[in-house]
C-alpha cells in the first residue's frame, strides 16, 4: 500500500513540472518561452517573406487620417509560435488612434509563417516590426477633397459605386477610380436625409468590397 501511494505521489509531482526540451547546448527550453533571439528567425509564407510589401498591398488607410493626411509609422510587436501562427500583436510606437488599430487588423491577417528557430527546433519568437502609412499624390489629392468635411468634425455620406455606404471609415485608394463631392439641396434631394453634410461619390475598379455595409 505504501508503495502505490509513493508511486502515485511522484506521478503528481511530475506532472506539475513544466513541459520543456533539452537544446543540443544542453540549455532548456520552455514550452511558454519566447525569444528576441534565434538562429533563424520567422519567415513570412506570402509574398516570397517580403513583409513590408504584403502591408503596402493590404492597408486600408482610414478615412479621418487620410483627411488630415497623417502620414508616419506604427511599431508593433508580435509573437510567431512553433506552428507559424501569429499571436500577442500589440501597438509598441502609436502613432494615431485609427492608424495604430488598422496596424494590428493588417498585422492579424498575416497567419502562415515559417517559424523561428533554436538549435533546428521551432521556438515562440517576438518579432517587432514597423507598419508605414504613406499617402501618395492621388492620396493626397483625394485627401483635399475630404478635408472640408473633418474639419468641422462632420463626416460626409459615401456612395460606393451607386450604393449608400454605412459608417465607412476606409479607403482601399488603389482601387479608387474616381471620386467626386456633391453637396447643399441637389445632395439631399438626392440622396435624402442624411446627406446634409455633403456627399463624397466614389466609382471603385474592381466592384465594391463585400465588406461595406450599404444602407
Amino acid at each position: 500500500m505504501k508503495t502505490i501511494l509513493l508511486l502515485f505521489s511522484i506521478l503528481i509531482i511530475v506532472s506539475l513540472v513544466p513541459v520543456s526540451t533539452v537544446l543540443a547546448n544542453n540549455t532548456y527550453q520552455s514550452a511558454d518561452s519566447v525569444y528576441t533571439t534565434v538562429d533563424k528567425v520567422p519567415v513570412l509564407k506570402q509574398n516570397r517573406g517580403n513583409v513590408q510589401k504584403y502591408l503596402a498591398k493590404h492597408i486600408q488607410y482610414p478615412v479621418d487620417a487620410l483627411a488630415k493626411e497623417i502620414e508616419g509609422k506604427v511599431l508593433v510587436s508580435f509573437v510567431i509560435t512553433p506552428q507559424g501562427k501569429l499571436i500577442n500583436a500589440q501597438v509598441e510606437k502609436e502613432l494615431y488612434e485609427s492608424l495604430n488599430k488598422e496596424a494590428l487588423r493588417v498585422i492579424g491577417t498575416m497567419q502562415d509563417w515559417k517559424p523561428g528557430e533554436i538549435n533546428g527546433t521551432a521556438v515562440n519568437t517576438k518579432v517587432t516590426i514597423p507598419v508605414h502609412f504613406i499617402l501618395s499624390d492621388d492620396n493626397k489629392a483625394l485627401a483635399q477633397q475630404l478635408k472640408p468635411f473633418y474639419a468641422n468634425d462632420k463626416p460626409p455620406m459615401f456612395v460606393l459605386d451607386n450604393k449608400k455606404v454605412i459608417g465607412l471609415t476606409k479607403l482601399e485608394y488603389y482601387n479608387i477610380k474616381s471620386i467626386r463631392v456633391m453637396k447643399g439641396e441637389k445632395a439631399v434631394a438626392l440622396y435624402g436625409k442624411g446627406a446634409e453634410n455633403g456627399v463624397v461619390i466614389i466609382e471603385t475598379k474592381r466592384g465594391t468590397s463585400p465588406d461595406y455595409q450599404m444602407y
